[in-house]
């Protein structure tokens, strides 16, 4: 049985347990079924139904399964109804209710690498991968930032760096920039690296093991401890102009460091270690402790022209009228009729229309025959910006 999905072609299901909702993308991905809540880790099979499917499901069990045997039950009580007294029954089945519509609902779109498996959720803090219910750390996940550590002598070459990072698409974490006037300094550095998938040591001559500078290095090396293979720590051993290098720190030791020749070759250094691969920063296939941002991008904030048209017109009296009879389809909005003509592409095209309108909650159907709709607060906020 097919329902409708909502604009991205995802369909809602809903976890028996916490009774939270989330969207998953039928057909595609993992050959494997929906096995665990991406909120709570429940796991179950073929448990995922929404109310409202559900209630369609039995609508539609109803009219086809038991109306005819009652129908035969009323016919036979009626034959057998002879003499003085006679019997007879009627029950009143309503027809199959409409599919419940998807709406478009404001989930973040997200991947998860280790079953090739992309859904839609609410925002959350963690997550569960719905087929093999690996659990996924959203603050670990989100921590794509790189962290650029120097001496503030150098600050004219990191910067360069920094400019240099972003239009291949990192997002560099650099002092100056990202601490407001007036921040604690450990607190704000630590912050910092949390935020970062990794951290450039730029070590000059310059650079000494000492102050806020040996701060970073214990940060770099915490972070490391906790997260693994999902933080890198690039050491680069740069040199000056009398060709001269600064000396490794201690704590950075056991890590591997580079001695570039040259400023191209350090940003090679850089892109090779870091966990995240350029462009759109995300995680590399290989780290499956994560989520990433599917390369498909959502198309929930595009409004077709029909539905434009329609939210347009009904901002006057705040309802649209939908009838189908035998003369064809037409949809009102205030006093304007908006079906130009009948032909089936047309007809197909306006109330395609009404649907986007429906998926984005920017208008109600009133009775729920798909007859009588108003506009709804977002709808006026939507109509205010066409």
């Amino acid at each position: 049985m097919n329902f409708p999905t909502d604009t991205d072609g995802f369909l809602s299901q809903e976890c028996p347990s916490c009774e939270q909702r989330f969207k998953v993308l039928l057909g595609q991905g993992s050959d494997e079924p929906i096995a665990y809540c991406p909120y709570c880790g429940h796991n179950g099979k073929d448990v995922w139904y929404t109310k409202e499917q559900v209630d369609y499901f039995q609508s539609v069990a109803l009219s086809s399964l038991v109306r005819p045997e009652l129908k035969k039950l009323e016919q036979q009580i009626k034959n057998a109804s002879k003499g003085l007294i006679k019997f007879g029954t009627k029950v009143e089945i309503p027809e199959p209710q409409s599919p419940p519509m998807e709406t478009d609902d404001a989930f973040d779109l997200i991947h998860f690498p280790c079953c090739n498996e992309t859904i839609k959720v609410s925002p959350n803090c963690q997550l569960f991968c719905v087929i093999c219910g690996k659990e996924i750390d959203l603050k670990t996940s989100e921590s794509k930032k790189v962290f650029l550590s120097h001496k503030g002598v150098d600050k004219e070459t990191v910067r360069d760096f920094k400019k240099t990072l972003e239009l291949i698409g990192y997002d560099p974490w650099l002092d100056e920039d990202a601490m407001p006037a007036g921040a604690a300094l450990d607190r704000a550095i630590l912050k910092g690296m949390q935020d970062s998938c990794g951290v450039v040591f730029f070590i000059t001559p310059s650079f000494r093991d000492e102050g806020y500078l040996a701060t970073e290095v214990n940060y770099a090396v915490q972070e490391k401890r906790t997260k693994g293979d999902k933080f890198a720590i690039v050491t680069l051993q740069m040199a000056n102009v009398t060709d001269d290098h600064g000396s490794i720190p201690d704590l950075l030791k056991p890590f591997v460091w580079k001695k570039p020749t040259t400023l191209l070759e350090a940003v090679r250094e850089i892109i090779r270690a870091l966990p995240v691969i350029p462009g759109v920063v995300d995680w590399r296939s290989e780290n499956t402790g994560v989520v990433t941002t599917p390369k498909v991008k959502s198309t929930t904030t595009e409004l077709s022209l029909e539905a434009k048209a329609i939210l347009s017109a009904a901002v006057e009296s705040g309802r649209i009228s939908h009838l189908r009879s035998s003369g064809g389809v037409t949809i009102q909005a205030g006093s304007k009729s908006l079906m130009p003509d009948q032909s089936p592409k047309t007809v197909a095209q306006w109330v395609g229309g009404l649907e986007d309108l429906l998926r984005r909650r920017f208008i109600k159907d009133l009775g729920h025959k798909n007859q009588v709709f108003v506009v709804t607060r977002e709808g006026f906020d939507a109509a205010s910006q066409l």
